[in-house]
């Protein structure tokens, strides 16, 4: 009977969630449960649990008077993560490439093949993020820096949170990492520095929607500076 139970959880913050991910609804909608149980034929209870995990993601929010909300992203901490991303990201390659084991490239490929073949399956989003993760983190690991991987693996887990508001299967991840995995075997670092850049602040781009722009100033802004990247002024 839990396991049922469970499974019925499951099911309603995959459903909800996929709204949220694929604009259904948006920022300050609000998430009525009964309504919500209502229409998915389900009881209140396991939609207080959906609707629970989506509060701890940061997918969701409870407003006084309102009830719970459709959460928004925070473009500033978006741009922070970003940018330290990227500027600890390319040092891990830039460590890494030369140390690169061919078992750990043949790693990558079987998970880039892996995420082409699922991502666009049932549950994309729990797929793209365990499968991205380890890609990036079997090339990272050869820096044999365990202080760079943590910090590197404790952003990431921030940024996941920023990608749970989209859609993965609208993105270029795909394409992003057969470019990464192409400079990681031709052993190219400042291709795979590049490929790395332009895969974290490309997704940024994507998720933050056609109105987004570097703020001029700001440690992304400076991060792309130094690696050769667009910068605010250059993307006006």
């Amino acid at each position: 009977m839990a396991a049922i139970h469970r499974r019925v959880a499951d099911e309603v913050y995959d459903r909800l969630h996929e709204r949220i991910a694929t604009g259904g609804v948006v920022p300050g909608d609000r998430l009525d449960p009964t309504e919500i149980a209502e229409s998915f034929g389900v009881s209140r209870t396991p939609v207080r649990e959906a609707i629970l995990r989506l509060d701890a993601e940061g997918l969701v929010e409870r407003i006084p008077y309102r009830g719970v909300v459709v959460a928004g992203i925070d473009p500033a901490a978006a741009e922070d993560v970003a940018a330290m991303r990227i500027e600890l990201e390319t040092l891990a390659v830039r460590a890494a490439l030369p140390r690169v084991s061919d078992e750990a490239v043949d790693r990558m490929r079987e998970i880039h093949t892996e995420l082409r073949d699922r991502v666009h399956g049932a549950e994309a989003q729990r797929v793209f993020s365990d499968l991205n993760r380890e890609f990036h983190l079997t090339l990272y690991r050869a820096s044999e820096s365990p202080t760079l991987i943590q910090l590197i693996t404790d952003l990431s887990a921030q940024a996941e949170r920023v990608r749970l508001h989209f859609d993965v299967r609208r993105g270029p991840a795909c394409e992003d990492h057969a470019r990464i995995l192409a400079a990681v075997v031709a052993r190219d670092i400042e291709e795979a520095v590049a490929a790395t850049r332009d895969h974290i602040f490309g997704t940024l781009s994507l998720m933050m929607g056609d109105r987004f722009e570097v703020t001029p100033g700001s440690a992304l802004d400076l991060v792309l500076r130094l690696t050769g990247g667009p910068t605010a002024t250059s993307l006006r």
